[in-house]
């Protein structure tokens, strides 16, 4: 206080010290009413007293307050009801509250001694009630706010103890009655989605929203069909009638309960026809008629409004019924032969006419009998001729009988004998043939021995150049070092052991120029010794530079054998220079496969904290891993697999992949293929995915750029696009193809050979060209040319002109087709075709000549590969293309490797450019929805990804999720200050200040 006057109480006051004085007195009662009455008054002024500082009695506790109760951090007064603010400290004398920046008068405060029986521990607990009207009469921005302080005792008076609580602001609790949206009443096809929009009152706190249908609470947690997003719309996963019924929205906070208007959700059921009955006779039983078929719009009934079976319930079509004929007799024939019975007898037929077309048979018998009269009878042992000769007719006739039987007889047997005889001379050739035969080891030394009796009757091939190749051993997994001797394998024609050579055929006679070629798919040829030697690289192009702790060179050892473990995971038919792999902890990170396209991010929060994670992506070459497609289909990128297999991740991944889809030209139907076999097995492809049809159970988002496609998943397994034309005439889809031009860097002195590919117009599709090229020596001959081929079914042209003196094409072959359906639907990779040109002045060095590209009937499309070539020289052109990428269709995401550094590649974490933090606050801004709409909704729209903007509504923060995209598609360094334009434009200034912030090195 003012007098410096400090005073103890104890719970037995006996001593009060003035000044230092020493002044004993027991129970002095009127000192004590005193000094109590002076600290009210100078209470009553509107100051607070000063901390008593100085007591020497050993029961006082000493020390810093420490709170156990503090101001909640938001207190809201309810419908005019003060709120308490209370605080509790030990070890404490008083606690004071100060509001706004002003003392609370002591009179404010109520104040409560605890005793913990346990411990013994006596707390103080202090309590102030603060009104509506204090909180409306303070008018600053920071609102009204209320802390504690609490003070206690310390032998030594030279020292203050105090404590400060945190600050508490007091709110006055509010909620509007009107709803800033409410739910209208919608119908919807069964098992269609549905979504019912609701927009709550403004309120303080924010209100939360729930849902009532027909008067009883909407619980999502129990039935999976009903989500609630973020923003309080309600959203019907697949509709069915037992979700048919009034729904209302619901808003509700501390201060009150609010329901909008109710809104009836009518789910209708369309018609369906069942199958068609069979035919019903012909209704004529003779002539013209008609035949009958129905069907009912019973599979389903129509319900609910629904629409009724479009189309006819009956079928009519005109039949004809072929008229019956009645079967009439013929007249009897004569009378036969007495019988020796006595007894002659006369036939007749139904045949005047026949009976036809059912027509009723004949009435009566076709046989008639009778006995025989007028001494006709005759005794049928010694009965004479007719003629009267007397011979004995029946004896004859039992003899001839018995003839027949023996010549029948004889017939057999000797017909037994004559094939029995063949079976013996067949057996006997049989086993001479064997002797006489020369014995082989094996079947393959017969077939050398057939083989060289053929060449004994050849003419020898004096144009045939022998090059002897070495096996070449390589580090990839599928290789098997073998020790072998040289081979001499010959050239024939000039064509080159080019590992996969088309086979040829002829669409009409060899010597017809005008008459195309027919290229089937390529063989690929598996034996190491028809491959030219792979330069090796220096140990300079084998450094691998990552963001985190420095990786081995090669995941193998010196023998051969892999060194990381989930790389020993993979597919045997990898290659290493086509995997990206990395730890990656909770910070996230980004994989990238050198020259291929693809990236793999890993956001932040991906990963659960605490863990490390081995996550690798890879790209799979080989023509079995890829999809088989019908004759519409075709691949529209790369395969790509990510993993490891069952990996479970808090947030989708963004895998990053170039396609081969020209939007600008004719209409696609896009889809997203999986498959989750062991990597080792043949892939059973599903498709997860077509764009445009997304359901809320739809857990991919995919993203279709230009020349990106970005996928987002949870789900590490094989991926793949394909697409499918949608479109007719002029709309009809249109793929982008890359023409790569090579010749081998050995060549004989007589024949040239240029391989032509056709492959898909992405990095890594032309980088397993170069790859196989390298493996073979090959060169580039001139810069890959992009090309556009339609869909339709028309055949690709290639054509070789202009070939400077000197040279001609061989085998009047100048002309080749690839089927459309290889390229479109084809399932093989490394697509090409070979040209052979023949030397015919060896003074000759120079090859100059044009392959012109073009598609048939769309001549539009059309492309031409320029060659120059010096043999003597031993100088390409192309050659300075040895490391090529295509270049990108107006997209943000383009491959930041410059050099082939080896195939693990992690990027530093920190190359994303929006830190946790900025990302953390952008959340918290851009979640909220509000009237205005400009919240993460209009965030995805001035981003280009609200084509199913439901993905990110069912996310628990749809802002970090966007975010995460957004830092896949951009990696540019203008990207952040791009973002920042955004959100100037869409009024979040907000935002626009936390990146400045958190920022400002990027900017």
């Amino acid at each position: 206080m003012a007098f410096g006057v400090y005073f103890s109480l104890t719970s037995h006051p006996k001593e009060i010290n003035l000044h230092g004085k020493g002044i004993t007195c027991k129970q002095t009662n009127t000192l004590i009413k005193m000094w109590i009455f002076t600290l009210l008054f100078w209470f009553s002024l509107g100051e607070v007293a000063e901390p008593m500082i100085g007591s020497e009695d050993p029961t006082v506790p000493q020390g810093v307050p420490i709170y156990y109760i503090e101001p909640e951090e938001n207190s809201y007064i309810i419908k005019s009801k003060p709120v308490e603010i209370k605080c509790k400290a030990y070890p404490a004398m008083r606690i004071n509250f100060k509001c706004a920046g002003q003392w609370i008068k002591p009179q404010s405060h109520t104040n409560l001694e605890i005793l913990d029986s346990a411990t013994g521990i006596k707390y103080l607990e202090t309590s102030i009630q603060v009104t509506k009207g204090d909180v409306e009469s303070y008018y600053r921005l920071d609102g009204y706010w209320c802390e504690c302080t609490a003070w206690n005792i310390f032998s030594d008076a030279s020292v203050s103890l105090s404590a400060k609580s945190r600050k508490g602001r007091i709110h006055i609790a509010y909620l509007n009655k009107n709803f800033e949206r409410e739910p209208i009443s919608v119908a919807a096809e069964i098992e269609s989605p549905v979504q019912l929009l609701c927009l709550p009152p403004d309120g303080l706190p924010p209100p939360e929203v729930f849902w009532l249908k027909d008067g009883e609470p909407v619980d999502v947690s129990t039935d999976v069909n009903y989500i609630i997003s973020n923003e309080g719309n309600l959203i019907i996963n697949q509709a069915r009638l037992s979700n048919m019924g009034n729904y209302t929205c619901g808003a509700q906070n501390v201060a009150r309960r609010r329901t909008s208007g109710s809104a009836t959700v009518t789910v209708y059921v369309n018609g369906g026809w069942s199958t068609w009955s069979m035919w019903s006779d012909c209704n004529s039983r003779c002539g013209k008629g008609l035949q009958r078929r129905s069907r009912t719009c019973t599979n389903p009934t129509p319900l609910n409004g629904g629409t009724e079976c479009p189309g006819i319930s009956s079928q009519r079509v005109p039949c004809t019924t072929v008229c019956p004929v009645n079967g009439i007799w013929s007249t009897w024939s004569s009378w036969s032969t007495c019988s020796p019975d006595c007894k002659h007898h006369r036939r007749r037929l139904c045949d005047n006419p026949s009976p036809q077309n059912n027509g009723r048979f004949c009435h009566g018998n076709d046989l008639d009998t009778t006995n025989c009269t007028g001494g006709q009878c005759r005794d049928p042992i010694y009965a004479e001729d007719s003629d009267g000769s007397g011979g004995k007719v029946f004896k004859q006739a039992k003899e001839a009988q018995n003839i027949a039987m023996y010549v029948g007889l004889f017939v057999a047997i000797a017909i037994f004998v004559t094939v029995l005889a063949l079976i013996i001379i067949l057996i006997r050739r049989r086993n001479q043939n064997r002797e006489l035969n020369l014995p082989y080891s094996n079947p393959e030394e017969k077939k050398l021995n057939k083989n060289d009796q053929e060449k004994l009757s050849m003419q020898p091939d004096l144009t045939q150049t022998v090059v002897t190749i070495r096996n070449n051993h390589t580090d990839s997994p599928n290789n098997n070092t073998n020790n072998s001797t040289p081979v001499k394998v010959p050239l024939f024609n000039g064509h080159e052991n080019s590992g996969t050579l088309p086979s040829v055929k002829y669409a009409n006679h060899v010597n017809n120029e005008n008459k195309p070629l027919l290229i089937d798919p390529p063989h690929t040829l598996t034996d190491s010794t028809e491959k030219l030697p792979l330069p090796r690289k220096s140990d300079s192009d084998n450094s691998i530079k990552s963001g985190n702790s420095s990786r081995p060179q090669s995941v193998y050892d010196s023998d051969g054998h892999r060194l990381s473990v989930i790389s020993c995971q993979l597919p045997s038919n990898i290659d290493l220079e086509n995997i990206a792999w990395g730890n990656i902890t909770h910070t996230g990170g980004r994989l990238q496969i050198p020259e291929s396209g693809v990236f793999l991010t890993i956001p932040e929060g991906a990963i659960k904290k605490g863990n490390t994670e081995e996550i690798f992506v890879a790209v799979c070459r080989d023509d079995k891993d890829r999809p088989k497609l019908t004759d519409t289909q075709t691949m529209l990128s790369p395969v790509v697999l990510i993993g490891p297999q069952g990996l479970a991740l808090k947030k989708p991944l963004v895998l990053t992949v170039q396609h081969s889809a020209s939007l600008k030209h004719g209409q696609w139907m896009v889809s997203i293929y999986n498959s989750d076999t062991p990597y080792d097995d043949p892939p059973q492809w599903q498709k997860h995915v077509t764009l445009g049809q997304e359901t809320l159970n739809t857990t991919i988002y995919c993203q279709f750029d230009n020349s990106n496609c970005h996928v987002m998943t949870d789900h590490l397994s094989r991926y793949a696009i394909i697409g499918e034309s949608s479109g007719s005439g002029n709309l009809k889809s249109t793929k982008l193809l890359r023409l790569a031009a090579f010749a081998p860097a050995q060549y004989s002195s007589v024949d040239y050979n240029i391989r032509v590919y056709v492959v898909d117009d992405n990095i890594d599709a032309l980088e397993g060209v170069m790859q196989e090229e390298r493996k073979l020596g090959g060169r580039l001959l001139d810069k890959p040319k992009q090309i556009m081929f339609q869909y339709g079914g028309n055949n690709l042209c290639l054509s070789i002109e202009d070939l400077g003196p000197g040279w001609r094409s061989r085998l009047a072959a100048s002309y080749q087709e690839i089927p459309f359906r290889h390229i479109w639907s084809g399932n093989h990779t490394n697509l090409h075709c070979s040209f052979t040109i023949e030397r015919l002045d060896v003074t000759q060095d120079m090859i100059t000549c044009k392959i012109q590209v073009y598609q048939k009937s769309v001549m539009a499309n059309r492309q031409v590969i320029q060659i120059i070539c010096n043999l003597k020289e031993n100088n390409i052109t192309g050659q300075q293309y040895g490391s090529l990428k295509t270049a990108p269709r107006n997209s943000a995401v383009n491959s930041n490797s410059n050099s082939r550094s080896g195939s693990l590649v992690l990027l530093d974490p920190k190359t994303f450019r929006i830190t946790g933090s900025a990302k953390h606050q952008l959340c918290a801004i851009l979640d909220q929805p509000n009237a205005r709409g400009n919240d993460w909704r209009l965030l995805a729209q001035h981003l280009n990804v609200d084509r199913y903007i439901n993905y990110f509504a069912t996310k628990a923060s749809p802002t970090e999720h966007i975010l995460d995209l957004f830092e896949a598609r951009h990696t540019e360094e203008t990207a952040v200050t791009d973002l920042m334009n955004m959100l100037r434009i869409m009024g979040r200034n907000d935002a626009v200040a936390v990146l400045e912030k958190e920022m400002g090195p990027w900017l």
